[in-house]
């Protein structure tokens, strides 16, 4: 028995000793995956990305031979970038570096040049064919050699990203705060379509393609096929830094042909850390780098405000807030947009609240010519064309599209400008040319009484003339460029510190102009086009432009999560008639992963038209309300109640002429609710009821007090021989 054991465990020995030192060379020789990355922020998972054990590393380069000469785009090298934008062949690559080349060469008398000069370098996502402004990596460096090598140095700025876009953006930007700009080297060979300069234009740059290629590279790692050495990769997840790779960790297998994962259904504000494998039974690699990651939870906007309704008389405003509360885990960024509804007389209106009317629709508008030519500042001399003069002082704060300005720039071309950003002349963009609105492209803070390609004749004349109450700028006899026959054009803008302004034409002399008749905000994000290349202006014709009679402070911003952000808002009747105005404030919201849904706020603004029915103070025949208004019900879809405003007034032919009367002061008022079969469900109001704000609740219950189904309701409002009706939906 002895000789048997001895025997049995010599013979394991030996296999042991024979086995092992295979293992062990499989063991070293069996790598895990690399650059393994995992993304944080995300709503309840984490995905993980990597690369396989052996990647191959690629040069990214369209340089194709030595520098011919440094550039620095001066005299404004500040304000200008250079790019390359790379394509990699194969998704998802990691970004390890790029490389610049900076020469130490200057032209003669360039005080601007200095190598040493710091600089930084952007990594940037494709945006149909330019880079978008959101940076990926921003990392500031400096070329560290000096002029006794030869025609430069290669500079490195490492990266370490994940990509998973195949066309990307490397941009080497000059550094405004310093005197010096160090220069990039450029080959002598015709640009093949992937080297760019960008000039800035207030928000963002002008991209164009130069004329050779900048000696700029990239190096990438990328997947190749895997070998045989394994067939699995395992993933594994702790809550700490230690024995990852435990098998207790274990949370899936997957081919070698896989290199994403995201690791779904785990807690907000964990962190959690990862390791991967490569594994061929029964072998197994040493772990890869470790990875952390901390999902969040989405943002999400709450107001504490479901509806403004405001009564003010033309003499007065008033100011409010509304407070914006991010409750959700992620940083939420925020955009304010204004619906204006239409009323009678009201041409339009854009995503700020400014309105445009004109004496067509609003007779009482009238016609008022103001001649300054023995007042004011004669501008512009007979052969101008495409010509920018100014600026020229306001003597007030005008506020325009929540920015306030003292001066202006005019332009022969009809159009003004309260932007010292004038739009380069380029293929891209010719400034003379009208254009549609709005336009990111500008010009900008515009303001476009008549924007069509003039030239100044011996008989044309521009004039400026302002006082402390009204700034006026008259166009007077223009003409087409090159075509003498088509005009004279007479036109003349005026400006009040309220924030108002009137486009005025005396002679519009022919109807073949292509003009652009409008304004837009200081980035040409938003604008209100009231005419392009239509036959709109006419003799006498007056066009009034208002800023919406809501203001608010902030139209969009960004809220940390848990944190709250209170806008202040106000109310301002301006010059708008008489009468009730209705608006949404629509509330776009969005994180780094989501786009959430809008928040709606419904505002109304009654001017001197609404008797509080709370008042005892007897009313006028003169002061009778105007208006019989249902407002949609709010919240709308709703569960289980909503509210229902209206408002009681006295509209002409709506109601029975001669039944109210100051000595009569009241109407039958019914507010029924019907289903979509015209079948009654309740009766919310049945009563005479005075002029004034009414607002009652509906629970989602029938007369009898029970709850009616889910579906479409209709809520019918009568007054006299006036009715009204709104849709509302009830979801359960």
């Amino acid at each position: 028995m002895v000789k048997a054991a001895l025997f049995a465990f010599s013979f394991f020995l030996l296999l042991f000793c024979f086995l092992f030192p295979l293992y062990v060379i499989s063991k070293a020789e069996f790598l895990p995956p690399s650059y393994l990355s995992a993304q944080s922020d995300q709503d309840g998972k984490v995905p993980l990305y990597w690369f396989s054990p052996t990647p191959d590393t690629l040069e990214i380069s369209y340089t194709q031979g030595g520098m011919l000469y440094g550039m620095n785009m001066s005299p404004a090298w500040h304000e200008n970038c250079v790019g390359i934008r790379m394509i990699s062949a194969s998704l998802p690559f990691h970004l390890l570096e790029s490389k610049m080349y900076i020469s130490h060469y200057s032209t003669a008398g360039d005080s601007d040049y200095d190598y040493h000069t710091p600089f930084f370098v952007t990594v940037n996502q494709d945006s149909a064919g330019v880079p978008k402004n959101v940076f990926l990596d921003s990392v500031s460096t400096f070329a560290q050699g000096s002029d006794s090598l030869s025609d430069g140095e290669w500079v490195d700025i490492e990266h370490h990203l994940l990509m998973t876009d195949s066309v990307f953006w490397i941009i080497f930007h000059w550094n405004e705060d310093t005197p010096g700009s160090p220069r990039v080297g450029v080959d002598s060979f015709t640009n093949v379509g992937n080297s760019f300069c960008g000039k800035r234009l207030f928000l963002y740059f002008e991209w164009y393609r130069y004329d050779y290629n900048f000696i700029i590279k990239s190096e990438v790692v990328v997947n190749p096929k895997m070998g045989a050495e394994a067939n699995r990769f395992r993933v594994y997840r702790s809550l700490d830094s230690s024995s990852i790779t435990d098998s207790v960790n274990l949370i899936t297998s997957l081919p070698t042909s896989r290199f994403q994962f995201t690791d779904s259904g785990i807690a907000a504000e964990q962190t959690y850390f990862y390791q991967l494998t490569s594994y061929a039974s029964p072998l197994e690699s040493p772990g890869s780098n470790i990875e952390s990651a901390t999902p969040k939870r989405e943002a999400r906007l709450k107001a504490d405000r479901e509806r403004f309704f405001v009564l003010l008389s033309s003499e007065e405003n008033i100011n409010d807030n509304l407070t914006l509360t991010n409750t959700g885990g992620l940083p939420l960024w925020y955009e304010l947009k204004i619906d204006m509804k239409e009323t009678d007389g009201m041409g339009g209106s854009d995503q700020s609240g400014y309105t445009w009317s004109d004496s067509r629709d609003q007779p009482e508008l009238g016609f008022n010519w103001v001649d300054i030519h023995t007042l004011g500042t004669l501008i512009g001399n007979a052969g101008d064309y495409k010509k920018n003069y100014g600026f020229f002082h306001l003597n007030f704060s005008f506020p325009f599209y929540g920015n306030t300005y003292d001066s202006i720039s005019i332009t022969s071309n009809g159009w003004l400008s309260f932007s010292d950003v004038v739009p380069c002349s380029t293929d891209t963009f010719k400034w003379w040319i009208n254009q549609p609105l709005p336009r990111l492209w500008g010009p900008y803070a515009l303001v476009a009484p008549f924007w069509d390609f003039f030239e100044l004749t011996d008989s044309s004349a521009i004039y400026f003339y302002s006082t402390g109450d009204s700034a006026v700028i008259s166009f007077l006899n223009l003409h087409y460029y090159s075509h003498p026959a088509r005009g004279p054009y007479t036109f003349q803008t005026i400006f009040t510190p309220d924030g108002e302004f009137t486009f005025q034409y005396l002679r519009i002399d022919d109807s073949l102009y292509s003009a652009t008749v409008g304004i837009q905000n200081e980035d040409g994000t938003t604008g209100l086009e009231i005419s392009y290349n239509q036959n709109y202006l006419h003799d006498s014709l007056v066009v009034k432009i208002r800023p919406g009679w809501v203001k608010i402070d902030s139209m969009k911003g960004s809220i940390p999560p848990g944190e709250s952000k209170t806008l202040d808002i106000k109310f301002d009747p301006l010059s708008y008639p008489k009468g009730v105005y209705q608006a949404d404030l629509i509330i776009d919201s969005w994180d780094k992963n989501h786009q959430l849904e809008p928040l709606l706020i419904p505002l109304t603004l009654c001017i001197d038209t609404i008797i509080d029915s709370t008042t005892s103070v007897p009313w006028q025949e003169s002061e009778r309300p105007e208006k019989i208004t249902l407002f949609q019900n709010y919240p709308n879809p709703f569960n289980p109640a909503t509210r229902i405003l209206y408002i009681v007034g006295c509209e002409g032919k709506a109601v029975d002429r001669g039944l109210w009367t100051v000595d009569n002061p009241t109407l039958p008022i019914t507010l029924k609710i019907y289903n979509i079969l015209g079948q009654k469900i309740r009766t919310l109001v049945d009563e005479p009821q005075k002029p004034g704000i009414y607002e009652v609740s509906w629970d989602g219950k029938d007369e009898q007090g029970s709850d009616v189904a889910s579906g479409i309701y209709f809520c019918k409002l009568k007054v006299g021989s006036f009715q009204k009706t709104q849709k509302m939906v009830l979801l359960k």
